[in-house]
């Protein structure tokens, strides 16, 4: 057995993770020379929601084909030959991933996917997309190794097959579609993004767990419109989220997008989470959800809404801003007091696509995420939560928590032809917002067992699971103060990344590529995340006095700090596919 274990990692660090050559993997090469491609004004007026399907990614193909950039419209029909080559094929991936770190502790990641995906069309109106991978991992979900807030590019599950010491899982993506490149239905079950930045946005990031979802789309010159539903699996606040899927979760939203001007396009996009039952009402098409929940009686709903923007003054060079609201105290913040309960995020960044040879873009993004955003208290029984912002307990929207900020700088280059590179610098704030919480408010989470089995169950993270409530009483002072990064102690992160991508030409009987990747990770006061409340502190029952209910919260606090530490992670990819 263990020779046949060493046999596996020796042939999977002789290779690479290249995504699947699939339309529906909104993380595909495809879409990233499709930023480069708007960013340079060759197409424009792209609908939000991605993937796309097989009719509007051809329609792209073809502007870029038939534009005046020779580059670009090289790049455009290599995509095409690639995507579209033909209907059905297979390709054998191997990947291997290695870390270790200051803390003496090294993983190993073994990673083996015999993939069929491709793409049908008939008549020009309808397509289909698919991709089946049968993947062998020595991980179990969950328990991936990926740099801090990154996800495993595969979606698997608790369920799984073994061979020796492989677990053997089943992933699936398909999306069909009806219509054209103006007009179009599409179902499937896919990963999905939303919004104007492409790798991590607020809305729905790349990264998310994959769902079954359907929408519909209109897209003209001057406006688009897009419908959306989710179908999203809910997962207890406390507990492992892996083994405790429960179903009918959704997610519904909307959106419209105008250009009135060339360099110029603004959109408005309403979203609402909620469980436990079926609203068509969130299917009407032009219906402003915060009106129709307040005329139905589920103003309870987790409702979002947001505006972006996006100016291009120039070829070559764009400017996007998201504001993503999730709650607010309006009346405070009508007298400009922002010092209240404002729970959002903002995402501003710039794209630029310099005429220099061997350099294809270059991005820079600052995201900011203000606490208790994406999170939503559930009076469930059980403790399921069918209202926060997640899919299957990880986040639909950015890869950082609450409270939290990032800044993003990321440079792509070429310096051969089919060998991409891309250099990235990240830089992260974090802190637990239950720190600054005053004595008279923290003690609200004291003598609550950390129990999922339990109603009073609670999480006191800072994460995504932790909303501002202690059992099933809201804590007003979140109501009343932003306390946004205002505790003692942050969390630092800094991640320093290169990887490339080399594919070479296309033989005889298929394609073979090859990549590589190094993540360079340190995380000063790494533990922030982890609860400082865990529920035993001090039994309220007994009345204990003020000095006591001190001492236990600041024990709690000093407890948790002791077991923060600063950590050096060093990552390391290999891999090759080969397609036929």
């Amino acid at each position: 057995m263990r020779k046949f274990y060493t046999a596996v990692l020796l042939i999977v660090f002789l290779s690479a993770g290249i995504s699947a050559q699939s339309i529906i993997n909104p993380s595909d090469s495809f879409y990233e020379d499709l930023k480069v491609w708007e960013t340079l004004g060759l197409v424009s007026n792209l609908p939000p929601l991605r993937p796309y399907p097989e009719q509007m990614v051809k329609s792209i193909l073809n502007q870029v084909m038939e534009s005046s950039n020779p580059v670009q419209r090289e790049r455009a029909r290599a995509q095409y030959d690639r995507l579209f080559y033909r209907p059905v094929r297979v390709a054998a991936e191997g990947i291997g991933t290695f870390s270790m770190n200051n803390h003496s502790d090294t993983a190993k990641q073994a990673d083996m996917s015999l993939i069929l995906f491709g793409n049908y069309s008939f008549r020009n109106i309808f397509s289909l997309a698919y991709d089946l991978n049968i993947l062998l991992s020595n991980k179990d979900p969950g328990e991936e190794i990926t740099p801090a807030n990154s996800a495993y590019p595969h979606d698997t599950y608790a369920d799984s097959a073994e061979i020796g010491p492989m677990n053997v899982y089943t992933s699936f993506n398909t999306a069909a579609a009806v219509g054209t490149e103006k007009m179009w239905f599409q179902a499937g079950m896919n990963r999905s993004s939303w919004g104007d930045f492409y790798d991590n946005g607020l809305v729905i990031g790349p990264d998310a767990f994959h769902t079954g979802n359907m929408s519909f789309v209109i897209n003209e010159k001057k406006w688009n419109y897009t419908l959306a539903m989710f179908m999203l699996s809910a997962s207890p606040d406390t507990g492992n989220i892996y083994d405790s899927p429960h179903p009918e979760k959704f997610m519904f939203m909307h959106a419209v997008e105008f250009k009135p001007l060339k360099w110029l396009s603004l959109s408005y996009y309403e979203n609402v989470i909620y469980g436990q039952r079926f609203d068509p009402l969130y299917l009407l098409p032009v219906s402003p959800y915060m009106i129709s929940q307040q005329l139905t009686g589920a103003d309870d709903y987790n409702l979002q809404m947001g505006v972006s923007f996006k100016i291009k003054p120039f070829s070559g060079f764009s400017w996007a801003t998201n504001l993503f609201l999730d709650d607010a105290n309006f009346n405070d913040i009508i007298r400009l007091d922002f010092d209240t309960k404002l729970r959002i995020g903002l995402q501003t960044g710039v794209t630029w696509i310099p005429e220099v040879p061997m350099v294809s873009a270059v991005l820079f993004d600052y995201t900011l995420i203000t606490p208790y955003t994406y999170t939503h208290y559930d009076y469930s029984e059980d403790r399921v939560n069918y209202q926060n912002y997640t899919n299957k307990g990880r986040s639909i929207g950015a890869s950082i928590p609450p409270n939290s900020d990032r800044i993003t700088l990321t440079g792509k280059f070429e310096p051969i032809k089919n060998l991409r590179v891309n250099a990235s610098a990240v830089f992260i704030r974090h802190a637990n917002v239950n720190e600054s919480l005053p004595w008279d408010v923290a003690k609200e989470y004291l003598d609550y067992t950390y129990d999922p089995e339990k109603s009073e169950s609670i999480d006191t993270s800072g994460g995504i699971m932790d909303s501002p409530n202690a059992g099933k009483e809201y804590l007003d002072y979140a109501h009343d103060n932003l306390m946004f990064m205002e505790q003692e102690t942050k969390q630092y992160t800094v991640q320093l990344g290169l990887d490339a991508a080399w594919e070479l030409p296309r033989f005889k009987y298929g394609s073979l590529s090859f990549t590589a990747g190094y993540v360079f990770e340190f995380i000063y006061n790494d533990g922030v995340s982890n609860p400082i409340y865990t529920g035993s502190e001090l039994d309220l029952s007994t009345n204990p006095t003020e000095a006591q209910i001190k001492q236990a919260i600041e024990k709690a606090k000093s407890v948790w700090r002791s077991n923060l530490r600063n950590t050096i992670n060093n990552y390391f990819t290999l891999g090759i596919k080969f397609t036929y």
